[in-house]
């Protein structure tokens, strides 16, 4: 039997061969003329918009250093400058299979799914699954696929096609996430974009998808993939979903590693570890206080290509579980915020679909809006780390500039580091978050 999931360790990338070739580079922009510039002075051969997060990709002749590209555009006044990241999920070989749960749908009475139906059943919630492509014609899913995206073209994706391309990644987990008998949300929407086409599309074409799939009513996201570089595109695309109350869960990643593990990283995702039967973390699961929530990933039953179904592992099994989770508490309050769908995962010791819809939370969300300086010049890539309730990571712009949205209230400890010539500088800060503190107005800090 074939396991797969999100991440796996020490394997080859998907598809066999380097899909990442560093010639693509995506701009942050205030201003249009800044991109021409910027491609002109690159030599750039194409230049693709997102202009709804003011981004750019530029595909470059050659291969170019990022440092060297940056040098290059300093003087232009972008706001970032990043290669375009690319991610990944990877199997687990059949000889690390977990053993000893049932090969049937244990995750469903883990969760109290068929309990909490009678409250809620996910109807007419859209959960939008970024991954391979999925089967609409499975009996588990079949009626209620929508229109979905090909991010690699930008063209529709038919809702009564087999559009897999014979990979079962994604259709196990919209299985998970809606799929009749398998799935948490029996009666939601699945909004399928493929971003594996068979290979990663690129963050680009991600943020692009996050962009549209919100665009499209989506109230969820399922990301069971990922990475270990941070993106400002994919941050700002995030962003994008938290502030129109859209919900993102992503799979926390399978290195058995504390490490944080993008999208399932960045401020204000649901960063999903996989839990065996006893509810204990999986040996593979990545772990740390960055990782919310934790869901059965072990064995897991559900979908796949052909009207079947497998038993598959990972944390992109237990993403999923989460996010059909979040589709019965959005079917019963559509603009409830995401801070307070994390809260109500948290009503129990794991997650427990029948808690989550009987928890009510009045507490509002915090914000943290952060403009650093070194010198007296604004202060780019500099880590910032916010250790308290829940561990959170981001990177200033070249700005400056960092906002972290959907953070719990409490006390926090503010890490900002920049590397420089004369070394590495430190700012630690006690920091004290409110509900509704608002990201209206920067907090300043100079360094050194």
């Amino acid at each position: 039997m074939t396991l797969a999931a999100c991440g796996g360790p020490g394997l080859p990338s998907h598809g066999g061969k380097d899909p990442f070739p560093p010639s693509a580079l995506v701009l942050g922009y205030e201003t249009e003329a800044q991109v021409e510039a910027a491609a002109q002075a690159l030599g750039a051969r194409e230049v693709v918009w997102l202009e709804t997060l003011r981004a750019a990709r530029l595909g470059l002749p050659r291969a170019l250093p990022l440092a060297e590209a940056k040098e290059r555009l300093r003087p232009l006044g972008l706001r970032y400058v990043e290669e375009e990241g690319q991610r990944d999920y990877r199997p687990l070989p059949e000889g690390l299979q977990p053993q000893g749960v049932s090969p049937y749908a244990w995750h469903l009475e883990a969760v109290r799914a068929e309990e909490a139906w009678g409250v809620s059943t996910g109807a007419g919630v859209q959960v939008a699954v970024l991954d391979t492509g999925v089967d609409a014609t499975h009996p588990a899913l079949r009626g209620r696929v929508l229109e979905g995206l090909d991010a690699a073209t930008g063209l529709p994706l038919p809702p009564d096609a087999d559009e897999s391309l014979g990979e079962m990644h994604g259709t196990h987990v919209a299985g998970l996430a809606v799929g009749e008998g398998v799935g948490v949300a029996p009666e939601a929407l699945l909004r399928p974009v493929r971003v594996f086409s068979p290979n990663y599309v690129g963050d680009f074409r991600v943020a692009q998808a996050i962009v549209w799939a919100v665009d499209q009513g989506a109230r969820v996201i399922n990301l069971s993939f990922g990475g270990t570089a941070y993106s400002y595109l994919l941050h700002e695309a995030i962003n994008y979903a938290l502030e129109r109350q859209v919900v993102v869960v992503a799979a926390a990643g399978n290195q058995g590693s504390v490490a944080r593990f993008y999208p399932a990283g960045l401020p204000g995702v649901i960063a999903v570890g996989a839990a065996d039967g006893q509810g204990r973390p999986a040996w593979f699961s990545n772990r740390g206080s960055w990782v919310g929530v934790w869901a059965p990933g072990v064995r897991i039953y559900s979908a796949v290509p052909g009207g079947g179904y497998s038993l598959l592992s990972g944390t992109s099994m237990a993403s999923p579980i989460v996010s059909g989770i979040a589709a019965l508490i959005k079917a019963r309050n559509s603009f409830m915020e995401p801070f307070h769908v994390y809260q109500a995962l948290k009503a129990g010791s794991g997650p427990d679909a029948l808690l989550a819809l009987q928890a009510s939370y009045s507490q509002r969300p915090a914000c943290l809006y952060l403009r650093v300086s070194w010198e007296g010049v604004p202060a780019s890539d500099v880590d910032v780390t916010l250790v308290g309730p829940v561990a959170f990571f981001a990177r200033t712009n070249a700005q400056g500039e960092a906002r972290l949205l959907q953070l719990p209230p409490g006390d926090y400890k503010l890490t900002l580091a920049l590397s420089t010539p004369q070394g590495r500088w430190f700012l630690e800060q006690s920091l004290s978050l409110t509900p509704g503190f608002s990201c209206l107005l920067p907090l300043t800090f100079s360094l050194p």
